[in-house]
Formats: C-alpha cells, sequence, structure tokens
C-alpha cells in the first residue's frame, strides 16, 4: 500500500532583517521523512537546537491541500513554493516544478 507525507520547511535569511521568506514542500512517497521533529497536520516553531536557525517553520500533512492551506494561513501573500520528491527509489529528494499561485489555485510551472 502506498503512503506518503507532505513536509512543509518555512525558512528566512535571518542576517537581514527584511530577509525574504522561502517555502519549499518534500512529498514523501513510500517513505517516512528521515526526522521527526516537525509537528503533524499543523505548521510550528522549529526547534532551534535541532535545526539550522534558517529553519523557522516546519510541519508534515497527509495532503497537499491540508500543506497548502496551512502555508496560506500562516503567509496569506506566497505566489511560489519550491517543490521536491522523495521516494523509496531515490536515495536524495528530487527538485521538481514548483508551484506558482494564479488567483486561489496552485498549479506547477510550465
Amino acid at each position: 500500500m502506498a503512503y506518503q507525507t507532505f513536509r512543509v520547511e518555512i525558512t528566512r535569511d535571518e542576517t537581514r532583517d527584511d530577509g525574504p521568506v522561502g517555502i519549499e514542500i518534500t512529498a514523501y512517497i513510500d517513505r517516512m521523512p528521515e526526522t521527526n521533529e516537525a509537528t503533524i497536520g499543523r505548521l510550528s516553531r522549529a526547534q532551534r537546537g535541532v535545526w539550522n536557525s534558517r529553519l523557522q517553520y516546519t510541519g508534515d500533512f497527509d495532503t497537499l491541500a491540508e500543506a497548502l492551506a496551512a502555508i496560506m494561513a500562516a503567509y496569506p501573500d506566497v505566489d511560489r513554493i519550491r517543490c521536491y520528491e522523495h521516494s523509496v527509489d531515490n536515495e536524495f529528494a528530487v527538485e521538481v516544478a514548483p508551484l506558482l499561485r494564479s488567483g486561489k489555485k496552485w498549479l506547477p510551472e510550465a
């Protein structure tokens, strides 16, 4: 049986007061994330002792829709999300087309 987890990671360049926010979603397909510090079903502040200080928030979600809803609640102005797939067939996550917001919809970049 196939299963998947969508991990959201939100980073910010803390060397500047106006540092931009970067948002990434990694789809873990038929495998679990290597770390389990992320909360399930919501975004929460990343623990400083565990993560690089650039990582601000993280969370694991069962569906892409739940992950996108959490991102939009926290960052309603975001218009681009970097995406990765990490399957049992790959040793490392593979970057795929980013999601771009068009109105209220998210679409893969063409």
